[in-house]
């Protein structure tokens, strides 16, 4: 099954890989080097997935606004369609909603070095269209308060060292709930089904140490879906999106060990760090194997990072918070890092 899953996404890259390679061939690449997304009226191609085309535009203008002549061709698709761009060098950076997938990657290490990635902002909040920022939510009437990644290891995933959790009480709840199963609820665990969420299946199995998940698991494509679930159960439990509604059910504050803070999914606790299902979007940058990143993308990413870049990512209506002093700073120090690598990068700041 896990092979005919590969074979699945594979197949979907590969198709949307053909489809932008094959827009390319009718209108072939100026001759500038390895520049494949510099279109022949003198455009920028971008792809970009509709979960963060808001932003990109944003940021298109800012980059725009002290680049005198340049422009940008935009083309909406998803995640998919933005790696493989990426790996074809027909888009001049990937904005993602997720970290490179690992099909994505294996396609990519074909044909070009493995890309360079940086975090752009927090996932959302709010409402919309946005990637959403997870949490864990219970019945109102369990009183759980907080969990720690290890109990969430042991309650979703099978083989955790600690043991798994499949009563209630394990997990510390006392009287008749005690006894009762852990019904557990979330996105599903492969990008092959549609969803709302097609990349949250591998962002969860890194972050339960990439522990698969256990037979009482129950996945499902939409995250009302699993809302209504624990709404309507008071031994469910469930991983579901933020940015909706959650009437009638109970956020459980989540720790990174058994001895940290605590923390709420609301934008301040987030922003000082420690959330276990903290989510981030990101800026990738093309490398050809044997080269250094692409220089056009490492001036766009220093855009985003810059000051006036995080301000419009904080502004946008899609919701996505912006970075950490601290989390801005290691980026930024990345960033110098990859334009070292490139002494024409190094010229152009």
């Amino acid at each position: 099954m896990k092979n005919l899953m590969d074979a699945t996404c594979a197949r979907r890259i590969s198709v949307a890989a053909l489809a932008i390679a094959a827009s390319a061939s009718v209108y072939p690449a100026a001759a500038q080097s390895h520049a494949g997304y510099r279109m022949p009226d003198g455009t920028v191609q971008v792809v970009v997935p509709a979960s963060l085309a808001t932003v990109v535009s944003s940021l298109d203008e800012l980059f725009t606004s002290t680049h005198n002549g340049m422009h940008f061709s935009v083309r909406v698709g998803d995640n998919y369609s933005a790696m493989a761009a990426l790996s074809f060098d027909r888009t001049a950076f990937a904005a993602l909603g997720c970290e490179f997938t690992r099909i994505g990657l294996g396609d990519n290490l074909k044909i070009s070095a493995e890309p360079v990635g940086f975090r752009l902002a927090h996932a959302s909040l709010r409402p919309g269209s946005g990637v959403p920022m997870l949490g864990v939510i219970v019945h109102p009437t369990n009183p759980l308060v907080s969990l720690s990644l290890t109990d969430l290891e042991r309650i979703f995933a099978i083989g955790a060292p600690a043991g798994d959790i499949a009563l209630w009480s394990q997990a510390g709840v006392t009287g008749p709930l005690g006894r009762r199963a852990v019904r557990p609820f979330g996105p599903p665990l492969s990008d092959y089904l549609d969803s709302d969420d097609p990349q949250a299946g591998e962002f969860l199995g890194n972050t339960l140490g990439g522990l698969n998940m256990n037979h009482s698991y129950q996945p499902l494509a939409h995250y009302e879906d699993v809302v209504a679930r624990v709404r309507e159960d008071p031994s469910a439990i469930g991983i579901t999106a933020l940015n909706l509604p959650l009437e009638d059910v109970k956020v459980i504050a989540l720790k990174t060990t058994e001895t940290s803070a605590a923390r709420l999914p609301d934008a301040a606790q987030i922003l000082r760090g420690g959330y276990p299902l903290d989510r981030f979007v990101y800026l990738y940058i093309r490398q050809a194997k044997g080269s250094p990143p692409d220089t056009f993308g490492l001036e766009y990413v220093r855009a985003a990072l810059s000051d006036e870049g995080q301000r419009r990512i904080a502004t946008d209506p899609s919701g996505y918070l912006p970075l950490s002093p601290a989390e801005l700073a290691e980026e930024r120090a990345k960033l110098d890092r990859a334009s070292a690598a490139d002494p024409s990068a190094k010229e152009a700041q």
